[in-house]
């Protein structure tokens, strides 16, 4: 089976520099003109798609629907899913991102900011590494494991969501296989200059990881039962009011110790392409500003005001 990996189309927060994390920022018309491509793209070379997660925010969800309008058998409904939601700036969300102080060395200074800020009225801190680890963990435990089991080869599982993220999702999903088991295409350039495979690269808008999962002969085909999952961040995040200490004990434990994490160690992975971008090979941006503009669903384009000619 094939497993995407896909950061959505651009959006109008991207253009305008600013951060917008949980914000539920809009594609603008070239996000959406990227997005199209891409579904098509993937059609177009045989991409059968059977699952699709998408984040719960617009800019994915609305790149998931490119995605799957695109397929000639249309795929079951998207699952969106909070979980999928890009990293919380927290009191950075909707700043510029020359707004974010740094200190003397270059660096963001993160933590003389939180210092001066932590009891200021409604401040909100930055979501931490280990919060977007446990959440991500929280995903591939609860949903992506028992697909890489039972999803037959030639079918695809896509998850559309953000770069921050889709960076902590990848080394959730790395660390679950055996190091022996995992392998990448020669020709990737991250191989080439030499690289950790944690660390394989960032992801442009409606850019994609492409990922091989084979079975080997000694995986297992069964995966014990879960209980039914839950969609919120709040089952994973702490709340505002919840110490440090009281969430630790609340977040799921270690999964390297979990049965269905043994299990995919059983099976191998390919890297067969990293922030790919074939699909957007020809696009150009609408000049004139337009491209850069929320994109309007109810606008048509000139086509749709001419009927075709009917062919006798």
């Amino acid at each position: 089976m094939r497993l995407l990996l896909i950061r959505h189309g651009e959006t109008v927060h991207n253009v305008a520099g600013v951060y917008a994390g949980i914000t539920d920022s809009a594609l603008t018309n070239h996000g959406v003109f990227q997005a199209n491509r891409l579904g098509t793209h993937l059609a177009e070379t045989g991409v059968k798609i059977t699952h699709i997660f998408s984040s719960d925010l617009q800019r994915a969800v609305k790149t998931a629907d490119a995605i799957r309008d695109a397929q000639s058998r249309t795929p079951p409904e998207i699952t969106k899913l909070e979980l999928l939601r890009e990293q919380d700036f927290g009191f950075y969300e909707m700043k510029k991102f020359f707004q974010r102080p740094q200190d003397s060395s270059g660096t963001t200074g993160k933590d003389g900011h939180l210092e001066a800020h932590r009891n200021d009225p409604g401040f909100q801190d930055i979501e931490s590494k280990e919060s977007m680890k446990l959440r991500m963990d929280s995903f591939v435990d609860i949903h992506l494991v028992q697909l890489l089991v039972d999803v037959e080869d030639g079918h695809t599982v896509v998850i559309v969501a953000h770069g921050i993220i889709l960076s902590h999702l990848w080394r959730a999903i790395l660390k679950r296989f055996n190091p022996g088991n995992v392998s990448v295409t020669p020709g990737i350039p991250a191989a080439e200059r030499g690289f950790s495979l944690e660390y394989l690269g960032g992801w442009s808008n409606t850019g994609y990881m492409d990922l091989e999962v084979k079975k080997n002969d000694a995986a297992l085909t069964t995966i014990p039962a879960k209980t039914s999952p839950s969609n919120s961040v709040s089952s994973v995040l702490p709340s505002a009011n919840e110490s440090s200490t009281a969430t630790r004990a609340k977040q799921p434990t270690d999964l390297s110790s979990n049965t269905a994490s043994t299990m995919i160690r059983h099976i191998s992975v390919v890297v067969k392409a990293v922030n790919s971008q074939e699909h957007l090979k020809g696009l150009k941006k609408t000049r004139g500003g337009i491209g850069s503009l929320k994109h309007d669903s109810s606008q048509k384009t000139v086509d749709s005001f001419f009927k075709k000619r009917r062919l006798e």
